[in-house]
């Protein structure tokens, strides 16, 4: 990443600002094709037969987030007894300090090394550091790729793939 990929701080929240108004701004039906494209993708990539535990998001249709129901409906059908845990909208909650083999992650942006822009609680950037044996996976619009223009720190944690509906 080169130094000026973000100039100032308040590049970042310029970046961050748009990304969420953007995704806000996704009409119903889009983010529902969207959704179900990446739902298709997610359910195709991972071992269910190995999976027993998935914290997923559990998706805000105001904030255009993409839904995660048909995941959740998948895991249940093809790993029986598969553990879901659902984090609270809360901003300020509880970390599960339990392992989970499976953690799907909202992604307002990303780059392309994995690492993710959230939307700036930090719940996620201290779980995923959690999770170091869980597959962890990013849901994102496609037009959510900042090829290499997004800053992180040595604490974030990249994810080991990001599923858009390309």
């Amino acid at each position: 990443m080169t130094a000026d990929a973000f100039p100032t701080p308040t590049a970042a929240a310029e970046t961050k600002a748009a990304l969420r108004a953007r995704r806000r701004r996704v009409p119903e039906r889009e983010r529902e094709r969207a959704s179900e494209r990446v739902a298709g993708k997610v359910v195709q990539v991972l071992d269910w037969e190995q999976a027993r535990s998935l914290h997923v998001y559990a998706a805000v249709p105001a904030w255009g987030e993409l839904d995660t129901s048909a995941i959740v409906a998948a895991a249940r059908e093809l790993s029986p007894g598969i553990e879901v845990v659902f984090p609270s909208l809360r901003a300020v909650q509880p970390l599960p300090e339990r392992p989970f083999d499976v953690v799907i992650v909202p992604v307002l942006g990303f780059d392309d090394g994995n690492f993710r822009l959230g939307l700036g609680a930090g719940f996620y950037d201290r779980f995923l550091a959690m999770q170091p044996k869980a597959k962890k996976i990013g849901l994102a619009y496609r037009w959510a790729a900042l090829g290499d223009r997004l800053p992180h720190e040595p604490h974030d944690i990249p994810l080991d793939m990001i599923v858009t509906d390309a």
